[in-house]
């Protein structure tokens, strides 16, 4: 069993009637997967949001309902309201803890200051996925994988999604050619030149007219 316990009842309120659950504090979860249909339920708000703050996408959630069913599994798909944020549904996706199981795992750059690439003001460290997909026993998904920015040397240095160290057992389900950081010039030199260039464009167009406004004075007084 997992160390997740999520208690959970039974849902009778279906559709538009979910809006009234939400209002008294309760949100609907549905629970899916393997050889058993899928399971309509009910959680407490805040008992549902500390459960998926804690677990993520990589931890297991045994969601125990009041009809005395016990299921392992891992949180799929959270949907939250667009405009105030606020949690709307949850999708659990049942798992076999002795079966490999593809879940997203987030990504995080480590020792971007070491990277050569970014000496003297050069560039910067740029993040290009923040989560990749892994194929991994339950137990063995990791809450996050590191990339090592060290080894970016240059602009044409990269750290692939291939190069992400991974626990033993699992495998990298996502893109290997996928970039995960790599070094970029700065934006900010780059677009003052643009704009100085611009600013000096303006100044001979403006010098120009101003020219042919005094010459035509000079021919009309004449």
């Amino acid at each position: 069993m997992a160390d997740l316990v999520l208690h959970a009842e039974t849902r009778t309120a279906m559709g538009k009637k979910n809006r009234a659950l939400r209002a008294q504090g309760i949100i609907p979860i549905h629970v899916y997967g393997l050889d058993d249909g899928p399971s309509s339920l009910q959680v407490n708000q805040r008992h549902l949001i500390n459960i998926v703050r804690e677990a993520g996408r990589t931890s297991l959630v045994t969601v125990e309902s009041d009809g005395g069913t016990q299921d392992v599994t891992l949180v799929r798909d959270v949907t939250t309201h667009p405009v105030s944020g606020n949690l709307l549904h949850v999708d659990f996706l049942r798992v076999d803890p002795e079966q490999a199981v593809e879940a997203p795992v987030p990504v995080i750059l480590v020792r971007q200051d070491e990277a050569p690439g970014i000496r003297g003001g050069a560039g910067f460290v740029t993040q290009g996925i923040y989560e990749v997909v892994l194929s991994a026993r339950p137990d063995n998904i990791p809450h996050e994988l590191e990339a090592d920015c060290s080894v970016l040397e240059d602009f044409s240095s990269a750290v692939l999604a291939s190069d992400l160290p991974l626990p033993e057992g699992a495998t990298l389900a996502s893109d290997p050619d996928d970039r995960v950081a790599w070094v970029q010039p700065p934006r900010v030199i780059e677009e003052d030149v643009a704009l100085d260039e611009e600013l000096e464009g303006e100044e001979v167009e403006g010098e120009g007219e101003g020219e042919s406004e005094s010459e035509e004075a000079t021919e009309t007084s004449e």
